[in-house]
């Protein structure tokens, strides 16, 4: 099966409840390697986030639109901060 055809599947299965690496990997019958994989790709895409629990388990669940909306934020930010570095850097340099 794809990559993204597998990346649907553990978003599915994050919609009902938070769940560890271990719990997704026996719910898609795939080892946790390929798991961990995955939700590497989806955790540095913002759409999920992860917390330790009391037991200590991290547990994964989807990002909520208030968090997608302050990463585009801070992202754009240091976008803008790039920017404006260069910026400065050019007016220095013509002085």
């Amino acid at each position: 099966m794809s990559t993204a055809k597998l990346k649907k599947d553990v978003v599915k299965h994050l919609q009902t409840k938070p769940l560890s690496l271990t719990e997704i990997a026996a719910a898609m019958e795939l080892k946790e390697k390929r798991i961990f994989r995955l939700l590497r790709s989806l955790f540095e895409g913002g759409e999920i986030v992860s917390a330790r629990g009391m037991d200590g388990i991290r547990k994964y669940r989807l990002t909520t639109e208030e968090e997608k909306a302050a990463a585009k934020k801070t992202a754009k930010g240091e976008a803008e901060a790039v920017e404006v570095d260069v910026d400065e850097e050019d007016d220095e340099e013509e002085s």
